[in-house]
């Protein structure tokens, strides 16, 4: 499915190790608080990596519940 940019694109980025990475995480610590990074696309939010949400860390990244952003990996990581 990929994320619609401001320019009407779609963008996708590979985001399989990540995912699995995740799944991994949520089957070991439940649904947690992750501190989500990531970059702009012509606006479309591509998220690149996570660290979980008790990390004291700086830089561009939402706090998401990880079930949210395991849902919006999967999306950006669809080619189209």
């Amino acid at each position: 499915m990929a994320i619609i940019g401001e320019d009407g694109i779609k963008y996708s980025y590979d985001s399989e190790e990540l995912i699995r990475e995740l799944k991994s995480d949520i089957e070991e610590f439940g649904n947690f608080r992750a501190r989500a990074y990531y970059k702009r696309e012509n606006g479309a939010k591509l998220y690149t990596d996570y660290q979980f949400e008790e990390d004291d860390v700086e830089g561009a990244y939402d706090l998401v519940d990880a079930a949210f952003l395991l849902k919006y990996l999967n999306k950006q990581n669809d080619p189209m």
